[in-house]
């Protein structure tokens, strides 16, 4: 039988692009995007962009409506604000932001029971997840050249050369075992604990679960080294292997 509703409403886990502003000047944050966006252009045009505001004091001066339209220029879709308190969050809704609670779960819900052995997963849904196969590691042996674009749902291991204008996407980890030259995106669908790793670091950007750097931000020392790149809570951290 056909189901007479027009739609289907569900939730969703979704990557999103952050901006935590550190000032109320628009005009910095203004120059700051056109310098950052002038890097990839390609990997925010049309990126939906979340405004995280919890830990900025002077949220409330912040002028909600300019920023949604600075960000707006710079090919970004503003989608939301988070933090602020109360006033913050009716500014953004005048604004015509959505508005987010924080994501933490109350420390009662950060760890799910195991299921009891005597009844099984608690769910179908549950008894699917438990079955289903891992994703299969793809593995790349010729080198990846200037505009291939190589995506595994898996794992990602490259063994040889990444050209610069190439680009690596994987919902897992990315090994490379040779010169990292391009864009190295890991845990695409927000696989917090991916990692990169690379026998000699010189990428344009790298980036896990939607947090990135471009060359620029990548520490000069590292440069043509070994490394490794991971997520400590929403900071992007690369040290050398």
């Amino acid at each position: 039988m056909t189901s007479s509703s027009p739609f289907r409403l569900k939730g969703s886990l979704v990557t999103l692009s952050i901006l935590k502003p550190l000032s109320t000047d628009l005009s910095a944050i203004d120059a700051g995007l056109t310098a950052k966006v002038a890097q990839a252009p390609a990997m925010f045009d049309r990126a939906p962009l979340l405004i995280d505001l919890g830990d900025f004091e002077q949220a409330e001066a912040l002028d909600l409506a300019g920023l949604r339209a600075l960000v707006a220029r710079h090919g970004f879709v503003p989608v939301a604000v988070r933090g602020g308190g109360e006033t913050v969050a009716a500014a953004a809704a005048a604004a015509g932001f959505g508005v987010l609670g924080e994501t933490r779960l109350p420390p009662e819900a950060e760890t799910a029971p195991d299921p009891d052995p005597a009844t099984g997963p608690a769910s179908e849904t549950e008894a699917q997840q438990t079955d289903a196969a891992p994703a299969p590691t793809r593995v790349v042996t010729q080198p990846v050249r200037s505009g291939q674009q190589v995506y595994s749902r898996g794992d990602l291991v490259v063994l040889a050369a990444v050209s610069p204008g190439a680009e690596l996407l994987a919902d897992g980890h990315i090994h490379v075992y040779g010169p990292l030259r391009g864009r190295a995106l890991a845990g695409l669908r927000g696989n917090t604990g991916a990692r990169i790793y690379c026998r000699a670091l010189e990428a344009e950007m790298i980036a896990i679960a939607g947090c990135y750097q471009v060359a620029d931000d990548i520490d000069p020392a590292l440069h043509g080294q070994p490394a490794q790149v991971y997520l400590e809570g929403e900071d992007l951290i690369i040290n050398a292997l």
